[in-house]
């Protein structure tokens, strides 16, 4: 039986096609009782849900039709965490044994070069990897502006976004300026940052149910600006109905600096800076105090979780476990692909399963728990939790469909568990929207060929720029 609106309102709305999606093995709901239905299917409307369930839906002329062919089906992934232009540097070999500060010296100055079109490129890549690993939301922490081509830099990533058909939200990040001198290629002052704060808010962002483009405000870290950006950051955001981003206890170092610099520890420092509050998430959250992490829940903020890149740095193990129990909401992000190197969002699931295993045993960390942040937890930190992170019927029609098994999955007992379990696989479908942007596994309407050539051109010249 089918749950949802009649089927006399289904018919009233001409506006667009339907999208049947039928013959799906398992469609993973994350609804509030987990429910999994198996020989399911999927009907969305003007990129609503407007209809699922078990057995054979009714089609309409005039519908458009996906046959699953027994695939499992989960809510679209949310990645709360991402620096995209750095899928120009990918496997850099300066940087390739480095921790935190090391790895920033050795790779911000191979990007003193970075303009527009490699921008424009770098997000498209970035994109169809995320998309292609069942991603249909990505926020993108870009912080990096070379004073030759800052203005409006952060327009190619909403134009990447636009083409690529994945909901985008640009967390405009930021350096400041520490003194005006020629050697200065980076960074700038308050009143340019939060101008164009402004300026990207009024051009782009899309607010409401089923928004495909969004801005979050995100100075880079607590011990890099001083605190009137982290407080005007904070009012211009809540002014604009924005969320607010920041790096947070990703190295202990972090403390340290905060310590001497500014005088308290880096949560004490987001209190005073107003960061508090639902729309608040920090990246990483590795390295916090038990009074810190109940800080945290009390200021009701979230923290992007994100494994590989954590891994990759030896930055430490988020205490996903201690963060929940606070009630802090946790997310996924993968980081950008200088740190990871690359960008699949069900690997990341994996390994966040994985990860806090190593730390607190078997028991501490469920394949269904490693879903939630990837799905309810994301759309809560970015504020879509109303329209997206379930396939609820009045839910948006952002959908991840993949193959019910391939070879490293071949078997397995629990096809859902097996697709985190074992080795990760690319999607078959997805569905952003309700628009059809992966089929048989190949982006539509990119040219995907010629896409990476013109990313790898762009690659090399910066990387080749430094040597």
């Amino acid at each position: 039986m089918g749950s949802g609106i009649p089927h006399s309102a289904l018919t009233q709305s001409a506006m667009m096609p339907r999208l049947v999606i039928h013959n799906l093995g398992h469609l993973v709901t994350m609804n509030p009782t987990r429910e999994i239905l198996t020989n399911a299917y999927i009907v969305i409307q003007d990129g609503v849900i407007v209809l699922l369930g078990s057995g054979h839906p009714l089609v309409q002329p005039g519908d458009e039709q996906v046959d699953a062919r027994g695939g499992i089906a989960l809510p679209g992934l949310i990645n709360t965490h991402h620096h995209l232009f750095q899928n120009l540097a990918r496997a850099y070999t300066p940087i390739a044994n480095a921790s935190l500060f090391p790895w920033i010296e050795g790779l911000l100055p191979m990007f003193r070069g970075l303009n527009h079109e490699d921008l424009f490129l770098a997000t498209q890549v970035g994109l169809a990897e995320l998309m292609l690993s069942g991603c249909t939301l990505c926020a993108d922490h870009h912080y990096l502006f070379p004073r030759a081509t800052a203005y409006g830099l952060m327009g190619a990533g909403f134009e990447a976004a636009k083409i690529m058909g994945c909901r985008y939200v640009a967390c405009r990040g930021s350096v400041q300026s520490s003194a005006a001198r020629a050697d200065d290629w980076m960074g700038e002052s308050i009143n340019e940052i939060l101008g164009d704060c402004q300026r990207l808010h009024d051009q782009y962002h899309q607010s409401g149910p089923g928004g495909m483009l969004g801005l979050a405000l995100a100075p880079g870290s607590i011990f890099s600006g001083d605190q009137t950006l982290f407080r005007e950051s904070s009012r211009l955001a809540r002014s604009l109905g924005l969320g607010l981003h920041t790096h947070l206890g990703e190295v202990p170092e972090e403390s340290d600096i905060c310590l001497k610099h500014l005088g308290e520890r880096p949560v004490d420092l987001l209190k005073r800076y107003e960061w508090e509050g639902e729309r608040v998430w920090l990246a990483h959250g590795i390295h916090f105090s038990d009074h810190e992490i109940a800080q945290l829940g009390s200021m009701r903020v979230g923290v992007a979780h994100c494994p590989c890149c954590n891994m990759r740095m030896g930055s430490g193990v988020c205490r996903v476990q201690a963060l929940t129990d606070a009630g802090v909401t946790i997310s996924l992000g993968v980081d950008g692909s200088a740190s990871n190197d690359s960008g699949h969002m069900l690997n990341e699931v994996r390994l966040a399963l994985f990860l806090t295993r190593v730390v607190h045993g078997a028991a501490s960390m469920t394949v269904d728990r490693a879903l939630e942040m990837a799905t309810l937890g994301g759309a809560k930190n970015l504020g879509r939790l109303s329209d997206l992170g379930s396939l609820e019927v009045g839910k948006r029609g952002d959908i991840a469909i993949f193959p019910a098994e391939d070879i490293w999955s071949n078997g397995a007992e629990n096809p859902v568990h097996g697709l985190i379990y074992c080795h990760p696989r690319n999607v078959q479908t997805l569905v952003v929207e309700g628009r059809v942007r992966v089929r048989d596994g190949r982006l539509v309407g990119i040219d995907l060929e010629d896409l990476l050539a013109r990313h790898r051109k762009s690659a090399h010249r910066l990387q080749q720029s430094k040597r």
